[in-house]
């Protein structure tokens, strides 16, 4: 933030480039493109912040509201929902009605929702105001890429986005550390105050933005609402499903309905797009190779990272004790190395190549997963959860801006809008799915851990039977009254044991994703792809 601070202090009083250049999309001057950078930082920083800034609270949310672990799923599952169904359509919002006012009437929105989660009292209160928070989400961030793509040109616009990649990265892996601080030293409310004056601050900045729309017939199309209805229903109904699967089983009807509309929703939104003239997701864009390879590792590797950093808070605050401010921290040398060293690796991913830069990263991510699982049992953090902690940061800097880069310069530049939605979406709906599908997961290896344990526990049959019937909860789940001092130790020890046993499954699952995700650039970002 300071760093930010001070590029708008250094700005001279010259002419913005939205008046220099209005309504082109002309690269502006470079005093202006200061300004230009740090707006749509800031703005973009809102929505990626948000999407990881709740994860320390949801332990203290879900005892607060004594949620099942279906039901506090949809505080994150509601914001990721709304913001990848309807990121397509705010990217043809933007190249639409103008980048800069779609940008503005996105920062305007989400910080209006902030202040409704603030005030919440309810989980069904929180999850609404969520929801609206991704609506803003789907309409600011696509249309940032579009903007620097506009302001610059050239080598700078790939050191532009690379700068963009590396803050807005450090912004969403500070969110653990800020939500657990503002957890700790007041409540969990804080945490969306938080949003309300740096959206004010976008928004003073907005006028220096360039307004630009996208080139061709697509300014003049009518939007693809259709496409935009039945993307948002269809995604809600399979992750509907998804997430209370492992609380009312796979038979049941309230699982099996929704999953099944949803997958025909889905079928009949991917024909739209292949008939349809305005489609938001044009599926032609998929038979560019390196448009293809990109989005895959994007799905790949960020519903990875999306289950991953869900899950892992969850794990060091419930077993293994860490204060909420802790919890957040353990990720601070994954963000000071991204910090430092992102905005250099996308630079130089114009002389090495892309594509092993994106295989490798990729899997020093998986590595890291696998360090994860293997090694954070127990012990002090410099030996159980560091060395993930390097692996994944060695990854993700390896592979964020060059990934960023190759989305964007891989399509014409009419069609950067779509690309930058098509790529965000793809993003938040891994997460969105792998959230969903990773909770399965561990509620199947904490379940299955759990009555192994408590076959072979001296607990009475009627505490067995109790906490059989409460599993959903998993580590929350209630020990009963009227236990010894032991057999309370012995359940808190056995919940401790079966959550691991599920956290691990989740951490091998999530390093699989990413190798997978490495195997798909080598296999289809070929050297003349790169040319």
């Amino acid at each position: 933030m300071s760093v930010s601070v001070a590029v708008v202090a250094k700005s001279p009083s010259a002419l913005p480039c939205a008046q220099l250049h209005a309504g082109a999309a002309a690269p502006c001057a470079s005093a202006n493109r200061k300004w230009v950078l740090v707006a749509t930082i800031l703005g973009s920083a809102l929505a990626f912040m948000d999407g990881s800034v709740v994860n320390v609270a949801l332990p203290a949310l879900q005892a607060a509201f004594h949620a099942t672990s279906g039901g506090i799923q949809w505080v994150m599952q509601g914001y990721a929902l709304f913001g990848a169904a309807l990121l397509l359509l705010g990217g043809a919002i933007g190249d639409h009605y103008g980048r800069r006012r779609t940008y503005v009437w996105g920062v305007a929105l989400f910080a209006l929702a902030s202040a409704g989660c603030a005030a919440s009292t309810s989980l069904g209160e929180l999850v609404a105001a969520r929801a609206v928070q991704g609506v803003g989400a789907a309409l600011l961030v696509p249309q940032g890429l579009s903007i620097l793509s506009a302001s610059f040109s050239g080598e700078e616009r790939g050191r532009a986005i690379g700068t963009w990649s590396a803050w807005t990265s450090v912004f969403a892996a500070l969110g653990p550390v800020a939500g657990g601080w503002l957890l700790q030293v007041w409540s969990w409310r804080l945490i969306f105050v938080l949003n309300l004056p740096l959206a004010a601050l976008v928004l003073l900045l907005a006028p220096r933005i360039p307004e630009s729309k996208g080139g061709g017939e697509g300014g003049t199309q009518p939007l693809d609402w259709l496409g935009a209805a039945l993307a948002t229903t269809s995604f809600a109904a399979i992750i509907f499903a998804l997430s209370f699967a492992p609380e009312l089983g796979w038979r049941d009807f309230r699982v099996v309905l929704p999953l099944v509309i949803g997958g025909l929703l889905l079928a009949a939104f991917l024909w739209s797009q292949g008939v349809r003239a305005n489609a938001m997701m044009p599926l032609s864009l998929l038979r560019i190779p390196r448009f293809l390879a990109a989005n895959l590792l994007t799905f790949l590797l960020y519903g990875a990272l999306g289950g991953g950093l869900y899950v892992i808070p969850f794990y060091v605050i419930q077993v293994r004790h860490y204060a909420p401010v802790e919890a957040g921290a353990v990720f601070l040398p994954l963000v000071a190395m991204m910090f430092f060293f992102s905005a250099r690796v996308g630079a130089m991913a114009a002389r090495v190549g892309e594509r092993w830069l994106l295989a490798g990263g990729a899997g020093c991510a998986g590595v890291g997963f696998g360090l994860f699982a293997a090694l954070s049992a127990g012990g002090a953090y410099w030996r159980s959860l560091l060395p993930g902690v390097l692996l994944l940061g060695v990854g993700l800097t390896l592979a964020v801006a060059p990934l960023t880069t190759a989305v964007m310069s891989s399509v014409p530049q009419e069609k950067t809008g779509v690309a930058s939605a098509v790529n965000n979406a793809l993003s938040r709906l891994a997460a969105l799915v792998a959230v969903s599908v990773l909770v399965f997961v561990l509620a199947q290896g904490f379940s299955s851990r759990l009555g192994h344990e408590l076959q072979r526990s001296s607990l009475p049959v009627a505490a067995q039977h109790a906490m059989v019937a409460e599993q959903a909860r998993l580590h929350d789940t209630p020990i009963p009254d009227g236990l010894t001092q032991g057999q309370h130790a012995e359940a808190a020890g056995m919940l401790d044991r079966a959550f691991f046993a599920g956290y691990r499954a989740v951490m091998w699952s999530c390093a699989v994703s990413s190798w997978l995700g490495a195997l798909a650039v080598v296999v289809l970002l070929r050297r003349h792809a790169e040319a």
